[in-house]
């Protein structure tokens, strides 16, 4: 019975929590950002600004907000987040807010902990850009999630 305790609490420690945001402006265009060639993980992919929500953050949306400025410079509020979704995987649980409010202008700089540019790439796109071009399909993120923040806004675009 101990194993399994010891088993179980090894699992719970090594679980993520990843946090993104969907940014979306006028025309329902939502920023995509590509990965960089020097990243390990999912090189050339395109993502949507998150990452890793860290112990010092103090709440899923704080890491979300983090990661959106530390990826592109975008800064944005508690308050402009909107719940979309909880993905739960084998070893995180990964939660999308989405927002049509920010400032700042997207510029890409080192991670402050690694010294990574991690993206070196944006794209403001539509749904139907992501569905139809080929660039686009190596992409971290289905397109449901994209369709669901849009329906959270008051902008359903299904189509």
């Amino acid at each position: 019975m101990k194993k399994w305790r010891n088993f179980i609490d090894e699992v719970k420690k090594k679980r993520k929590t990843i946090a993104c945001v969907v940014c979306v402006k006028e025309e329902n265009k939502i920023l995509v950002i590509k990965r960089s060639e020097d990243e390990d993980f999912k090189k050339g992919y395109w993502d949507l600004p998150g990452g890793h929500v860290d112990e010092e953050d103090k709440s899923i949306e704080k890491g979300a907000l983090r990661e959106l400025e530390e990826e592109t410079g975008l800064k944005s509020t508690e308050k402009d987040l909107i719940y979309v979704t909880k993905v739960e995987s084998d070893d995180a649980d990964k939660f999308f807010y989405t927002t049509t409010e920010w400032s700042g202008t997207i510029k890409f700089q080192e991670n402050p902990k690694t010294g990574v540019v991690e993206h070196t790439e944006a794209k403001w796109v539509t749904i139907d850009d992501i569905k139809e071009k080929k660039s686009l399909e190596l992409r971290t993120f289905p397109v449901y999630l994209l369709d669901r923040a849009l329906e959270k806004l008051g902008n359903d675009q299904s189509s």
